[in-house]
């Protein structure tokens, strides 16, 4: 930038000769010399022309790329405090596109499973639960300030299509979202649909993961990343993201990492001991190929990684809140950014996590200002946007006056509401610190942790079913192990909900999950027993299992079932199987064997399950 700033100072006075030597046609090349004669009676010449035009078309790509390297240079030095103030246009573009695929994934596994778990026909209806909701508030104005839903206004009941109308329309925003859309209303509508199939999915376990909290507080942070729409009609480089919530967000990154780091201490005894990455690897819900490479790691590589672990979540995790008031605390700032996405893409290899990974990434790039990112990546980025002067000047008076007043707000606010999460994780008034937790219907501020305790061995439930009583089949989910030889899959970001939840099953005592948490298991052995879907395809909880499983029982009605538990372990490391299937040899993935019988088997009579007389 000093090079293109000292390229627009007058040059220093030369003598007359050096300056006719040193003369340039229009546009911009040194003139060829005229051998003494005036360049003005040389006559043109078809070669002349094409020089001529090629002068005119350089001369326009000069004055086209003028402004956008005026954009670029004015552009970092605007957002941040200090002597050389830092850009995020780079990162709110980075954020806003990822914070769209995330909710893509998360609209598209709405419209393939909601049906199959709480549709009309589903394991557990959300019809009943808002049902009782609508009793028990007088008007949907109160219902939607204590449980807020769209669906108190969509009528007198929920219907299947008001599920799948939330789920289309959320996936078709996010795709537009994830491709370049910058829109605060659109951001609005994605948060608002979200929220609507969270609320009425709390009479079930299948949303009850901290990440749907952490959506919608990241989505609702993002909203106002966008320009506002009521007083600005710019494109979104036009006017600066806004500093007030990119901190907010810096905000929230500190508050998942802490969370996750303190819930581990005060949890498994393991992670005191540094062995709990002995079993995770084995025992985490959705295991991948490359778990099979993670579990297998020497021992002493697994225990400084729980130090890994500590160092970034409880220590490094600080430098995302240092401002950057001169270059040595924006590089720290930087390299605390740098290390939270750099962990969580570690984890995602490790592993299975649905959204948690990818979500948490977005908080942290807002400590990467736009000389963090590639510069094919900068240039793109303003050249989209370019549709005028970038400073600050350009943007209206009163919009800059709302906008302060709107960042205030949403301060103030947050600060508000992040008040009991802090005492939550300091165990203010000795209660103990609650992982995943909301404190307001909202859900715009949040306490957060995952895996605070780990289990020391993988117990699997497996269905199975037979028409005689005699020959049994086993039924499998689509990435859960069941099969040994079958590879495991992967599926992040996108979330098979019957997976994770039959994983909590796997927790002992085993009976105290089935009969608690995740007593649908009984209605969908019910189902499997009592429908009749030979042939027909309009089951929908049909699609919650494997597809080879689904066929199964469309060929054949089942008349029993039984669900036994089974022990399973990671038969070799990754580099063993990849060199047996290399060789063509067999590939076996888990040893198992049976552990306990979880339900005796049972046949449908009169309508309920009944035990069989086998």
């Amino acid at each position: 930038m000093a090079l293109y700033r000292r390229r627009k100072q007058a040059p220093e006075a030369q003598p007359e000769g050096a300056k006719d030597a040193r003369e340039s046609d229009e546009g911009g090349r040194r003139r060829p010399p005229s051998h003494g004669r005036d360049p003005r009676t040389i006559r043109s010449t078809p070669a002349a022309k094409d020089d001529d035009g090629a002068a005119a078309a350089e001369s326009s790509r000069s004055r086209a790329a003028a402004p956008l390297a005026e954009e670029v240079e004015a552009a970092t030095r605007d957002d941040d405090r200090g002597s050389r103030r830092q850009s995020f246009r780079v990162a709110r573009f980075a954020i806003l596109r990822l914070v769209g695929i995330v909710y893509l994934f998360a609209f598209w596994g709405a419209a393939r499973q909601n049906r199959g778990l709480m549709g009309s026909a589903g394991l557990v209806p959300a019809r009943g639960y808002m049902d009782e909701l609508r009793r028990t508030y007088d008007s949907p104005t109160r219902g939607f300030l204590s449980h807020p839903t769209v669906y108190w206004f969509a009528g007198a009941s929920l219907e299947d299509w008001h599920l799948d109308a939330t789920a289309a329309f959320g996936t078709t925003v996010s795709l537009a979202v994830a491709g370049g859309l910058d829109s605060w209303l659109a951001m609005l509508a994605l948060w608002t649909s979200h929220f609507s199939i969270v609320t009425v999915a709390e009479g079930n376990s299948f949303y009850s993961y901290g990440w749907e909290s952490q959506l919608l507080e990241t989505g609702f942070l993002s909203m106002w990343l966008c320009d506002l729409p009521c007083c600005f009609r710019g494109s979104n480089a036009s006017s600066r993201p806004s500093l007030p919530v990119l901190w907010l967000f810096r905000w929230l990154c500190a508050r998942i990492s802490v969370g996750a780091g303190l819930i581990k201490i005060r949890g498994g005894e393991c992670w005191r001991n540094k062995t709990c990455l002995y079993h995770h690897f084995e025992t985490q819900p959705i295991p991948s190929p490359m778990s099979f490479f993670f579990h297998f790691l020497p021992k002493s590589a697994l225990r400084r990684a729980v130090d890994l672990d500590f160092f970034v979540q409880l220590y490094a995790v600080w430098m995302v809140l240092v401002p950057g008031f001169n270059w040595i605390m924006t590089n720290i700032r930087r390299m605390g950014g740098f290390i939270q996405v750099g962990f969580m893409i570690n984890i995602m290899l490790s592993g299975n996590f649905s959204i948690l990974n990818h979500l948490t990434v977005v908080p942290a790039l807002a400590c990467l200002d736009d000389d963090c990112f590639p510069l094919k990546l900068k240039n793109y980025v303003y050249q989209r946007h370019r549709t005028g002067p970038l400073s600050q000047s350009a943007v209206p008076n009163l919009y800059k006056r709302i906008r302060y007043f709107v960042d205030i707000s949403l301060v103030a606010l947050v600060g508000m509401l992040s008040v009991p999460v802090v005492a939550n994780l300091l165990q203010i008034g000795g209660k103990h610190q609650a992982m995943n937790a909301s404190f307001s219907s909202f859900k715009l501020v949040n306490t957060y942790g995952a895996f605070g305790s780990v289990g020391e061995a993988r117990y699997e439930p497996i269905i199975s079913v037979s028409n005689d009583g005699q020959k049994w089949f086993e039924l499998e989910l689509p990435c859960k192990p069941r099969n040994v030889k079958r590879r495991p899959c992967f599926c992040a970001p996108y979330h098979y909900r019957l997976d994770w939840n039959i994983w909590f099953i796997g927790f002992k005592p085993h009976q105290s999950m089935l009969q608690r948490r995740e007593s649908w298991m009984f209605e969908f052995i019910r189902k499997i027993l009592m429908s009749d879907v030979r042939g027909k395809a309009d089951a929908p909880w049909l699609l919650l299992l494997d597809p080879g499983s689904a066929e199964l029982l469309r060929q054949e009605h089942m008349r029993f079932a039984k669900v036994d538990m089974y022990l399973y372990q990671m038969a070799d490391p990754l580099w063993n199987i990849t060199r047996k299937w290399l060789k063509g040899e067999e590939v076996i993935w888990w040893n198992r064997e049976f552990e306990e019988v979880l339900i005796r088997p049972v046949q449908v009579q009169g309508g309920s399950l009944q035990y069989a007389n086998l």
